[in-house]
């Protein structure tokens, strides 16, 4: 009921071009990695759709500045502990090569996401160690956090069968509140960034050290908890993250945080439910289009994530949105908890760097 229309391409085409995809970053210019997004696999390991039911009863969420709490998950002093290189990514010089990196972190925020969250705070560290090392010198970074939900006020329990909501599209609706409808006060609602320790996002170069944000990020990713709607809504939030409702004006939540020209977008999901997201795709993917424009729209983002193989098996909207993006998503299981840190390591940020490598310049 909530797929949009598709060109019928079955889901295991969808498998074996992003396989394809892999094996390319893999063998790209010189580049080895060991680990990473294996999506055969984690497709191959998935049972099929199953019936789920979120018990969120999520409560409302207020929109103050978290005064500085200590962060969860990895220390911030093991931002190396990986041993991880990373790859460098040589540019066309004049031509391709981004100066600055913006990473918008969606994160599901309902109930059952706990542990999620501290697995990938603490393969963070390793990530952020790689990317540093395979992006070029003296880089602009900006990471930022959103969540998937869309209205605090939400109390009302929703299942999930056949890797779909079983809730009507007007039940749906009613957990659709829109930045531009009115502020639902939430923090990291609505697709604005989560405010944690007085910061909105974390501002850093390649040349710094990264436990710093390491260290932010944790603490952040760990805070959004798990009181958020149980109508997950990721791709929603990762448009309204760039929309000029949240980003522009003097106290707009995301001021700042996205750069256009010459930058590169980097949107990853951590969900472990079908997206809910009423409109189209396509209304999604034009917000972050629109917000790309100056830099070339498609050739400056790049999708990844860690979502439940199910929206695969069916091409439910989250995976149909993820595949608008060329080249196709970096993904693996948000299940397999024990691997994130190979998961989310030294692959991923070797196609962070590829993708950066590839922004057209001018």
């Amino acid at each position: 009921m909530y797929n949009d229309p598709m060109d019928n391409r079955p889901a295991s085409l969808s498998v074996l071009r992003l396989a394809v995809a892999s094996l390319l970053v893999a063998c790209s210019q010189g580049a080895t990695t060991t680990s990473g997004f294996n999506p055969t696999a984690s497709s191959a390991s998935s049972t099929g759709p199953t019936t789920a039911t979120n018990t969120s009863t999520p409560t409302t969420a207020g929109n103050s500045t978290d005064g500085g709490s200590t962060a969860g998950g990895s220390s911030a002093g093991s931002a190396g502990a990986s041993g991880s290189t990373g790859t460098k990514f040589d540019s066309d010089p004049g031509t391709t090569g981004c100066t600055a990196v913006d990473l918008l972190f969606v994160v599901d925020n309902s109930d059952s996401m706990g542990t999620y969250q501290q697995a990938l705070s603490s393969a963070f560290p390793g990530f952020a160690q790689a990317m540093f090392d395979a992006l070029p010198p003296g880089l602009s970074v900006h990471l930022g956090i959103t969540t998937t939900d869309f209205d605090t006020a939400c109390t009302e329990q929703e299942g999930t069968s056949n890797c779909q909501s079983t809730a009507s599209a007007d039940t749906i609706v009613m957990h659709y509140i829109k930045p531009t409808d009115f502020n639902d006060g939430g923090n990291g609602s609505q697709g604005r960034l989560f405010e944690f320790s007085g910061q909105r996002f974390f501002e850093t170069t390649t040349d710094d050290d990264p436990a710093p944000m390491v260290t932010w990020f944790s603490g952040a990713a760990t805070s959004a908890g798990e009181n958020g709607c149980s109508f997950e809504m990721p791709i929603a939030a990762a448009g309204w993250a760039v929309h000029p409702a949240n980003t522009d004006g003097p106290t707009a939540p995301n001021k700042d945080f996205l750069r256009d020209e010459g930058a590169l977008l980097v949107v990853f999901f951590l969900t472990d439910e079908p997206d809910k997201s009423p409109e189209s795709k396509n209304v999604y993917r034009d917000m972050l289009l629109d917000a790309k424009a100056g830099c070339g729209g498609e050739a400056c983002i790049f999708v990844a994530g860690l979502i439940p193989p199910c929206v695969i098996d069916v091409n439910q909207k989250l995976w149909q949105f993820m595949t608008l993006f060329d080249p196709d998503p970096a993904w693996s299981s948000i299940t397999d908890t024990g691997n994130y840190t190979d998961l989310v390591g030294t692959a991923l940020a070797d196609a962070v760097a590829q993708a950066c490598a590839s922004v057209p310049v001018g």
